[in-house]
């Protein structure tokens, strides 16, 4: 039995380097394209020992794709075949490595009832917040609700899309894990004061990233592990990654201080890899 179950989804990423983001009417010259498999229960899923990726996959060229790009990696995953048809994300990379993204989303972030009542009994579930942006994934919700799991949330950039969500998510009193940023944006409060803020909801640990600055964990006091300065090639992915290892921190019951070092470090050779997302 798997230790961790990856409730997210795992997409096909066509990706773009460019000088610069364009702007209206202007055209832009691609410097390199590449498609790989992505998403997040992808990432989170890579960066996680002993886990298993469960999401739907369409049809479709970008439903194939996923499916061949799935059977060539090292991961256990369970991801059942649906009639609609897969969408894609395609991710505009600067040249300091920074992603923008224009994501159409499919099969893959449709998520039933039918697909969660076939998955195995797990000490952890992950869940992003991008999947829940799609009403009928409330069943994720219904589904984590029944079961007597430990939660793992990534809320995501969009939480002024799932306010409603949010608040349901906190009385499951997950472990949170954001950026500095999304925290701000959620709580309405310097990150600091954010992070205290949802653990008095929670009483489990919060986690913030901070770009290169390093990440920080709140659980009765807080804690900051700086990160490692780095040239970025491609920073997709590196809070997924990030995630998923403090993810998998906690599953092996690492202090904070470790999990943070450890997560720092697979989030570092995320973004310095050249060859693009993986």
């Amino acid at each position: 039995m798997s230790e961790k179950l990856i409730l997210a989804s795992c997409t096909c990423d066509v990706i773009l380097y460019v000088d610069h983001l364009p702007l209206t009417c202007q055209d832009v010259k691609v410097k390199k394209r590449e498609t790989k498999i992505g998403g997040c229960g992808y990432h989170v899923a890579k960066a996680c020992e002993q886990s298993l990726l469960a999401c739907p996959c369409g049809t479709g060229m970008y439903g194939e794709f996923v499916k061949q790009a799935l059977l060539q990696e090292d991961l256990s995953f369970y991801c059942p075949q649906v009639l609609e048809e897969n969408g894609v994300c395609f991710c505009l990379i600067e040249p300091n490595g920074e992603r923008t993204f224009m994501a159409n989303h499919g099969a893959e972030y449709h998520f039933s009832p039918e697909i969660l009542e076939d998955l195995p009994e797990t000490e952890w579930v992950y869940v992003s917040g991008i999947d829940l942006e799609e009403k009928q994934n409330h069943c994720i919700i219904e589904y984590l609700k029944d079961k007597k799991r430990n939660v793992f949330f990534s809320p995501g950039p969009r939480v002024d899309q799932i306010s409603s969500v949010l608040e349901e998510m906190l009385t499951l009193h997950p472990v949170l894990h954001m950026n500095k940023e999304e925290c701000e944006a959620w709580t309405g409060q310097e990150f600091k004061k954010g992070m205290e803020m949802l653990w008095q909801k929670t009483r489990k640990p919060v986690i913030v990233t901070d770009a290169a600055r390093g990440s920080y964990a709140y659980d009765h006091k807080l804690v900051y592990v700086p990160a490692q300065p780095v040239r970025s090639e491609n920073v997709t992915g590196a809070g997924d990654t990030h995630a998923g290892s403090c993810l998998d921190g906690l599953s092996q019951n690492l202090d904070l201080e470790t999990m943070l070092e450890r997560a720092n470090q697979k989030a570092k050779e995320k973004i310095t890899k050249k060859e693009g997302i993986r």
